[in-house]
């Protein structure tokens, strides 16, 4: 069936709502999705109305925060978003979050970047994430692009960087195990590791549960979809496309998805 499995609505750090993130995907060519917003479900309701309204299938989803030594962000698929063991969790990487906004945001004070809590007023409840600090940097005058901000003061080896406060990748598995699920590794090609380095975590983390990998991301390269591809072969794991669509200009990717999820 073919979808993308790796869309962000403003219940995280999209732009748009779970119904008009489905219609766009639609509009792309997808017959199947999955809203996969940062450490929370909230959308996901509005999300499946939409899609039950326009014809196709959406899949309960959820994009992980997780921490190994680099970021490592993990898919869930097919959740029981209702599981009170899955929403306790959901609710620790919330806190989590919250914790690493903070710091981040007295961090940038300590660099002469003020920001008040005013500037992330939303009228739907949603966690602050890097890209909303990035976009209140810009707003406020402190730099001229979302980039320039986004590189500057939050990536990896900027002066006020905060890693993620989120469990291990091996929690994170086991917890969407728990809820009814299937594990994905979320943008490998992403990974802050040299390809050795990369594989050995890959093979780790099949070890501990993983069902796949996302070797189609946005604009991979050839090299890179099959390179992933192959190690996903050797490793029994199915491979998944995915936008990771925020809004920001990114393409929203229908390309055939594997059995294992559209069938949940």
């Amino acid at each position: 069936m073919t979808g993308d499995l790796h869309l962000h609505s403003y219940y995280s750090d999209g732009v748009y709502s779970p119904s008009a993130v489905i219609e766009k995907a639609v509009a792309a060519g997808c017959k199947v999705t999955a809203l996969t917003d940062h450490d929370t479900v909230d959308g996901l309701d509005e999300a499946e109305s939409a899609a039950d309204a326009l014809g196709i299938k959406n899949i309960p989803g959820v994009e992980i925060s997780a921490r190994k030594g680099v970021d490592v962000h993990i898919l869930g698929y097919g959740i029981d978003k209702l599981s009170r063991r899955f929403r306790d969790f959901i609710r620790a990487q919330k806190e989590g979050r919250r914790e690493r906004a903070q710091l981040l945001l007295e961090k940038l004070s300590e660099h002469g970047i003020d920001i008040p809590l005013s500037e992330f007023d939303c009228p739907i409840k949603r966690e602050i994430s890097r890209a909303h600090i990035a976009a209140a940097i810009v707003r406020l005058g402190y730099e001229n692009d979302f980039h320039t901000a986004m590189r500057k003061w939050l990536h990896p080896g900027s002066a006020t960087f905060v890693p993620t406060r989120g469990a291990a990748p091996e929690v994170a598995i086991e917890e969407i195990h728990a809820a009814g699920g299937l594990a994905v590794l979320a943008h490998p090609v992403r990974l802050d590791l040299d390809a050795y380095a990369r594989s050995a975590l890959i093979k780790s983390l099949t070890s501990a549960g993983l069902d796949g990998i996302e070797a189609y991301y946005k604009r991979s390269s050839h090299e890179s979809v099959s390179g992933f591809k192959s190690l996903a072969d050797s490793l029994g794991l199915f491979v998944t496309a995915g936008a990771d669509f925020h809004g920001d200009g990114n393409e929203i990717i229908a390309r055939e998805q594997p059995e294992e999820i559209t069938n949940v």
